[in-house]
Parts: structure tokens; C-alpha cells; sequence
């Protein structure tokens, strides 16, 4: 027999949580959410992990979600706790990941009476959130027919939009009181239906444009649009774009944008390169440099039509969107027609040409960030996860070719620090994939709490680069200008992560030239580092960014 809460608008949301179909629910202690974690952990539908720290557990939970593709909850209790939510709902809100953030509450009397524990929790998160709710005291079958009626709305939200939201739960004492309870025949849920859409406008775009490119920016679950993709990459007036985070390769789709842009940006070839249908796909761009480039040129780019599951008028001249949330269909292709454009092959062979001098420049460069990178991309697993972090990883990893066979993920919806060792950890507890993470020395100090959960899973691997400090802001135009920026900006710091790492019970090791950094690689994949791991990279501050101007000129030369 299972025993729950005998408070009724607990027993619906745990009926309801069952309804929408979530699995995964990630736990932080407290009291006033006591009779919630109590509850959902008595029920084996239900994976429930704890987490002590609020930040960590909502970007665990965020990690978990991103692979699995399920909606995932989180459960903290009154007041502050709830604002550490904020940094991982504000990365799913703009990544499109469904968090549902249950935050229990004093009673509706009690808030800004000198309660403990107690703020006006329902409307803080508002802006990054796609539902909300507070639910009410059943009292009776009304009551708790208006609660359902709430739950079914703001989680159809979240499951049919990907997309996080909040149900808040005022709880008045006595909090422990519990009674059997079984698991109900059927609960009633409304799934979104797919709207049909009128493809001939689209279709009349793409039958008269002589320079078409396709945009495929960040998405979790690329499936749906590989073979559509393929099938518009056999027209010589098409070039697909990829980002790493678009987890789409093709031999012949054009990746590592900010390389082949270098060889001709500003130039007078700049315009021969801008398309007149520009169509993306996905969600956030990392690219700074195509941003740039076709936010330059919009007046040019006729018509952009962008399939996601949010609007995005990233290059300021957006003409359509599909909602991807809506519609799984992407267009069929109308006869293909003759053309004379070699808008393809242009980009193509700006690609290829970025790609020789790429590789000659590797060959000859000295040990730095770049450097390193190379390396690790060569021991990288074949089916592994990868998780990279901000800023500077992100940018390095996009330089080199995507690996076949290897997922690449990031928290680019927001493209902040504070939870990137947090995600990887909830990813990795939904694999049984190898799972790399790379890291700014910074953003691994920032989310250190993210090592803090008693079961880690043995598949995680992490690879901290320590150049001391934030040197992506020795890269960015600025900075160096001012002499405070070292201190105040870069906050440059010599020291180590070891002892954080082994406090909480991680393995270690270190490198810091070629020949180390290839042997502690080695260790890292074939076994010898069982369980967990931080391979610590130390690299040389001040070279790094003119190694990689150095970079960027020469492969610009072409």
C-alpha cells in the first residue's frame, strides 16, 4: 500500500504530474515541501533524486530533461529557495526545455505579515515562464476540481510548448498527516494537435531564389529535419550552415562558420555570399560573426523563414515563422528547376579552403587553447555526449569539424556559467553514453556544487581548461584597453581547482604541455580513470588570445 499526503492539492499534482507523463523529479530538502517530496518519492513511477542546493537541482534537472526529451520536475520549498531556480528556468525558457518548478508556499494570509521563510513567490519568474499558477486549500470536490483544472492547463503548457513552468503550492499545518492511496484509472489530458499549414507561399520563395541558405542553429532532438535537409542540399542554389549544437553533419553541409566567414568579411566578396531565401532552423546561434554578417546585409535577404519552437528574429529582417511546437512538417520541394547559380559551391569552397589552412596552421602552432582543443577533439569518443561550457569552450570547439557520431550540447539559451558542471551531471544520469564536459577554469569554480550530488555517475568526464581566469575577455575587442580589466574584468586567478575537486571525493589529474596533456587523455578514455574525473589544463594566459588572432588571420588568407 502507498501512502501520500492527505493535503488535496498535493494528491493532484502528483496525479497530474503522472498524467503528463514525467518520470524524472529532482528533490531539495526542506519542510514546508515536505508533504510534496514525501509523496513523489513514495511512488515508483517516479525517479526521484535530492539535491540540497536549488541552483544545482534545476540545472540537473535541466541536463536530465535535454536528453531525455520528457518534461522534468523540481520541488524546493518556501521563500528564497525559489529564486535559485531562476538561472536554470531563464536557460530552459530561451533553450525550450520543459522544467516544471513546483515551489511550496505559506499560506495567501501570511505573505508580507514578518512570516519566516516567506516572499511573493508566484509572479517572480513571470518573464521566463510559459504558465503559472497558485493552487488553492481543497476543501471540497470544487476546489479540487479547480486545481486539476489549473494543472492540466499550465503542464499542457509545458509538455505542448517545451517550455518551463511554475506551480506554486500554498501549504497551511499540519504538513504530515498521510493516508493510502492508489494510482487512479485514468486522469484526462489534452495533447496539442498539428496544425496544418499552407506550404505554397513557401514553396513559391524557394522555386524563384537563386541563393538559398539554410541555418541550423541549437536543437536537442534533431531527427525530424535530417532527411529534409537532405533533400534540399541536392540543389546547387543551396548551402546548409551548421552549428555544433545543431547536432546535424553532413559531409557536405558547411560547418565552422566562424572560420569561413574570416575570408571574407568586410571584403568587397562580402555580398556575393548573402542569400536571398535565408531559412533557420532551431533554436539560439552561437556565431557572433554570421550574426554580424547578415544583420550588415538584411536589406539584401528577401525573405527568412525561420521553423522553431520559438520567434526568432535574430537577423532583423524575419518575414515567417512555423512553429515547430505546432507542426513537425517541414515543406515539400516543388520540381526542381534549372539555375545557373553556384551559390553552393561558393560557400563550399570558402569552406574547404578555411579547412587547408586551418589545418596548416594546427601543424605549426604552439601549445595554447587552440591547441589544446585539437587534442582533445582527437581522443574524444566516438558515441560520446559532449557538454561544453561558456563562453570561450563554446567558441573554440565551433573552429573545428563536428565528430560523426558525437552529440554536442551547451547551455547557449542564456549562455551563462552558473550551471554548466550542473548540466552536465543531470545529463549524464540519463546516458549510459560517454560524457565529456569541458570547462573554463571560472564557470567550473562558479557551479563547484555541481560535483556536490553523492551519486555521480561513473560515465562523466570532465576537462577543465585553467588559462586563470576569464580569458575570453583577452579574445573580445575592448577589455585590454583598460589597465583594471585584468582584476576587474578577466578577474585573473592562479590557482588551481584540485583541492575543490578532491574535497568532493572526484578523481584527479593534471597537464600542462603536449606530451602530458596526450597521455592524461589517454587515461581519461581507455579505462584507467574509473568513475568520475576532472583532468585539470593548464594553458598559457597571455599567449592564448594572440595564438588565436594569429589563427584567425591566417585562415583568412584564402
Amino acid at each position: 500500500m502507498i501512502e501520500i499526503s492527505t493535503i488535496g492539492a498535493v494528491r493532484s499534482i502528483v496525479e497530474m504530474l503522472m498524467a503528463a507523463g514525467v518520470e524524472d523529479v529532482v528533490l531539495s530538502p526542506g519542510s514546508r515541501n515536505a508533504p510534496i517530496i514525501l509523496s513523489l518519492s513514495a511512488i515508483p513511477e517516479f525517479n526521484c533524486i535530492s539535491v540540497v542546493d536549488e541552483r544545482t537541482a534545476a540545472f540537473m534537472a535541466l541536463g536530465m530533461a535535454q536528453q531525455s526529451g520528457k518534461p522534468v520536475a523540481i520541488c524546493c520549498t518556501s521563500g528564497s529557495a525559489m529564486l535559485n531556480y531562476a538561472p536554470a528556468i531563464s536557460e530552459a525558457y530561451y533553450q525550450r526545455i520543459p522544467l516544471i518548478m513546483i515551489t511550496a508556499d505559506r499560506p495567501v494570509e501570511w505573505i508580507d505579515q514578518g512570516e519566516g521563510q516567506s516572499i511573493r513567490q508566484l509572479d517572480v519568474l513571470n518573464g521566463v515562464l510559459g504558465a503559472s499558477t497558485s493552487l488553492i486549500e481543497e476543501l471540497g470536490a470544487a476546489e479540487g476540481e479547480a486545481n486539476r483544472g489549473e494543472l492540466l492547463r499550465v503542464l499542457g503548457v509545458s509538455t505542448n510548448e517545451n517550455i518551463p513552468v511554475q506551480i506554486n503550492v500554498p501549504l497551511s499545518e499540519p504538513l504530515y498527516e498521510f493516508g493510502s492511496w492508489e494510482k487512479p484509472a485514468a486522469v484526462r489530458w489534452v495533447e496539442s494537435m498539428a496544425e496544418p499549414i499552407d506550404h505554397s507561399e513557401f514553396q513559391s520563395i524557394w522555386a524563384r531564389s537563386q541563393r538559398i541558405l539554410v541555418l541550423v542553429a541549437q536543437q536537442n532532438q534533431p531527427s525530424s529535419v535530417q532527411h529534409w535537409l537532405s533533400k534540399c542540399a541536392n540543389d546547387n542554389r543551396v548551402v546548409v550552415v551548421s552549428e555544433t549544437t545543431s547536432n546535424i553533419y553532413k559531409l557536405d553541409y558547411v560547418s565552422c562558420i566562424d572560420r569561413t566567414l574570416e575570408g571574407f568579411l568586410g571584403s568587397d566578396r562580402e555580398g556575393d555570399f548573402i542569400p536571398d531565401f535565408l531559412i533557420t532552423i532551431g533554436d539560439n546561434v552561437i556565431s557572433k560573426k554570421v550574426k554580424a554578417l547578415f544583420r550588415r546585409n538584411s536589406d539584401r535577404i528577401t525573405a527568412h523563414w525561420h521553423f522553431g519552437l520559438a520567434k526568432r528574429n535574430t537577423f532583423s529582417c524575419l518575414t515567417n515563422w512555423v512553429n515547430t511546437a505546432a507542426t513537425s512538417h517541414f515543406p515539400e520541394f516543388p520540381e526542381r528547376m534549372e539555375s545557373t547559380s553556384n551559390f553552393g559551391a561558393l560557400w563550399k569552397g570558402q569552406f574547404f579552403r578555411a579547412e587547408e589552412r586551418h589545418v596548416e596552421f594546427l601543424a605549426n602552432a604552439p601549445y595554447s587553447d587552440l591547441k589544446v582543443f585539437e587534442h582533445i577533439l582527437d581522443f574524444v569518443p566516438i558515441d560520446a555526449i559532449f557538454q561544453m561550457g561558456n563562453s570561450s569552450v563554446v567558441r573554440y570547439i565551433q573552429l573545428f569539424n563536428q565528430l560523426q557520431g558525437v552529440s554536442y550540447f551547451g547551455n547557449r539559451g542564456v549562455s551563462g556559467i552558473e550551471g554548466c558542471t550542473s548540466t552536465a551531471v543531470g545529463c549524464a544520469l540519463k546516458t549510459d553514453k560517454p560524457v565529456l564536459f569541458v570547462s573554463g577554469d571560472h564557470a567550473f569554480r562558479y557551479d563547484a556544487n555541481g560535483l556536490s550530488f553523492e551519486e555521480l555517475p561513473d560515465n562523466l568526464k570532465i576537462i577543465v581548461i585553467n588559462n586563470d581566469g576569464g580569458n575570453i575577455f583577452r579574445i573580445i575587442d575592448g577589455p585590454q584597453k583598460h589597465t583594471s580589466s585584468d582584476k576587474f574584468i578577466e578577474h585573473t586567478q592562479k590557482k588551481s581547482v584540485k583541492m575543490l575537486v578532491e574535497f568532493h571525493g572526484v578523481g584527479y589529474s593534471q597537464a600542462n604541455d603536449v606530451e602530458t596533456l596526450d597521455r592524461e587523455l589517454h587515461r581519461l578514455f581507455d579505462g584507467s580513470c574509473s568513475g568520475p574525473h576532472v583532468l585539470e589544463v593548464y594553458t598559457p594566459r597571455t599567449i592564448n588570445p594572440n595564438i588565436l588572432k594569429d589563427y584567425f588571420q591566417f585562415v583568412g588568407q584564402v
